[in-house]
């Protein structure tokens, strides 16, 4: 019974510690939350300032209803976790309350046994009453005891009565706890109705604007496929170079190892030209001979032969599609490589307003959108970094997307375009955190940069990349 008390109260101390941790978890999500909507607060506040509609409005709009859910979400599970503590408040009262009528009625029978007793002639009967001595001995003990055990039961019944009111003002703590996050419950939903109405508001007027929409779409692919062409041309002209390297290093390898296995021919004096001659043309008879000998002990020895001598190592054939990388080279992209779903952002604030691959426009029906990369929204102006050491291959402006910087990192290289301005240059060796460049601000006022990583000649989904 010991260990099964001891057991229990395990349990419900680690489920105790659970819910603590549980508590902390979501304080910190709500705390979040509210850092989130600031800052969005803050990029629509600026990207509000030239245009009332826009694409950049409605994805910060719909971005600020994504985060309004979920601090609605993080707070009822709070209310409900606080129920729960106050349900099991109510439950730890209702075992005092009880305890406390157990105690009572042993309190009241010990009174009623002490009546019997009260007297000093009553005292002395249940002595000598005794059935031996044995009894007499116990019941002697008794009494003597008796008045001490009584104190105690009072004392105990107080001690309980205490426990139980306290017990009761912590179930009223946690009910107006459970009150509180209630009230910032509703407060929250009312925010996100009014987030809903803003987002129905620009829904409205930029439908009415469906014309101007395509022909800024139609631009913007425009400009797109050209960031593209300009991408592929800079991942195959270092593909070429590190081509062009690996051939001329095995070449060196080739010359190298035929110097080494090539035989020195014996000096032949002067004179002897003759001599070597005659002997050549005599023993060219029994060279045929010997030679004829030769093949037919060879053709016998080849069907003895056990196994095949192992064919030599040929070299692997050089892909016209695969970047060859030197030592540092070799180092960085390993490094780099080790970076997925650890890679900072390359801007200290922001969202991604649009994703990786196809997917449907925000608003033109029917219409479909490919983003080789990803779009990150954020205030105007922000400082734009590298995500990780490299070496710049390209600095270009692309009317429609602004500055374009390119850097490599070994085989893998990422893309920073939508830049105002650019502070590095072709060639320069930049640094993990190592600022680039500021975001630019398109004519509605939105700020945002795209984002893209590719691996030789394959585009990679940035999401998987980054820091969550």
């Amino acid at each position: 019974m010991k260990y099964l008390l001891l057991i229990f109260a395990f349990i419900l101390s680690s489920s105790s510690f659970a819910q603590t941790d549980k508590k902390a978890a979501l304080e910190q999500q709500k705390k979040d939350n509210l850092s989130k909507i600031k800052e969005l607060n803050s990029i629509i506040s600026r990207t509000s300032k030239k245009k009332k509609a826009s694409i950049g409005k409605l994805n910060v709009i719909k971005e600020q209803i994504g985060v309004q859910k979920k601090q609605i979400t993080v707070l009822e599970q709070n209310q409900q976790i606080l129920a729960e503590e106050a349900q099991k408040l109510r439950n730890e009262g209702d075992v005092l309350k009880a305890k406390l009528e157990r105690l009572k009625k042993q309190y009241a029978l010990m009174i009623y046994e002490a009546q019997k007793t009260s007297s000093v002639y009553n005292k002395m009967s249940f002595l000598l009453l005794s059935n031996d001595l044995g009894q007499f001995v116990r019941r002697f003990d008794y009494l003597r005891h008796y008045s001490s055990n009584r104190k105690k039961q009072a004392d105990l019944i107080y001690k309980t009565r205490q426990d139980l009111m306290t017990q009761e003002q912590k179930v009223v703590y946690k009910k107006q706890e459970e009150k509180k996050v209630l009230v910032e419950k509703e407060g929250e939903k009312k925010k996100l109705e009014v987030l809903k109405t803003k987002e129905d508001k620009v829904v409205t007027v930029l439908t009415q604007q469906e014309k101007k929409l395509k022909t800024e779409l139609e631009r913007k692919k425009l400009a797109v496929r050209k960031l593209d062409n300009l991408i592929a041309g800079i991942v195959q002209r270092e593909i070429q170079k590190s081509i062009e390297r690996e051939r001329k290093l095995r070449q060196a390898r080739q010359v190298k190892k035929v110097e080494v296995v090539k035989p020195a021919l014996p000096e032949i004096k002067k004179g002897e030209e003759t001599k070597i001659v005659a002997e050549t043309k005599s023993d060219a008879k029994s060279e045929k001979k010997e030679a004829a000998k030769e093949e037919k002990k060879a053709a016998v020895a080849e069907v003895k032969k056990p196994k095949a001598e192992p064919a030599p190592v040929v070299e692997k054939k050089i892909e016209s599609n695969t970047y060859y990388m030197n030592a540092d080279e070799a180092k960085v992209a390993s490094s780099f490589a080790a970076l997925r779903g650890r890679m900072p952002f390359p801007v200290p604030s922001g969202f991604i307003s649009d994703h990786f691959g196809v997917h449907k426009h925000p608003l033109l029906k029917g219409v479909m959108i490919n983003n080789n990369g990803i779009d990150i929204q954020t205030s105007p102006g922000s400082p734009v970094h590298s995500v990780y050491d490299g070496v710049v291959q390209s600095v270009v402006n692309i009317p429609g997307i602004n500055m374009v910087v390119a850097i490599q990192h070994g085989d893998y290289f990422t893309v920073y375009s939508k830049l105002a301005n650019v502070s590095v240059s072709v060639g320069t060796r930049v640094r993990t955190g190592q600022r680039i460049g500021s975001v630019a601000s398109d004519e509605d006022g939105t700020a945002e940069i795209n984002f893209q990583v590719w691996k030789n000649t394959v585009r990679q989904n940035p999401e998987s990349w980054l820091r969550r």
